[in-house]
C-alpha cells in the first residue's frame, strides 16, 4: 500500500514539474522568428522551420 502512495506522489510531483517547465518556457517559443514558419516534425511535434 505504501508503494502505491509513493508512486502516486512521484507522478504528481513529476506532473507539476513538467507543467511548470512548460508554462515558463512557452513564451520563449511564442514569437515567430523572421523567415521562419510553424511546421510539424514527426516524433518532435510543432516547431519553427526555415527553408535553406
Amino acid at each position: 500500500m505504501r508503494s502505491i502512495k509513493r508512486v502516486a506522489a512521484v507522478l504528481a510531483t513529476t506532473a507539476v514539474a513538467v507543467t511548470t517547465f512548460g508554462v515558463l518556457s512557452a513564451p520563449a517559443h511564442a514569437q515567430k522568428p523572421d523567415g521562419w514558419y510553424r511546421c510539424y516534425v514527426s516524433d518532435h511535434g510543432w516547431m519553427w522551420c526555415l527553408d535553406v
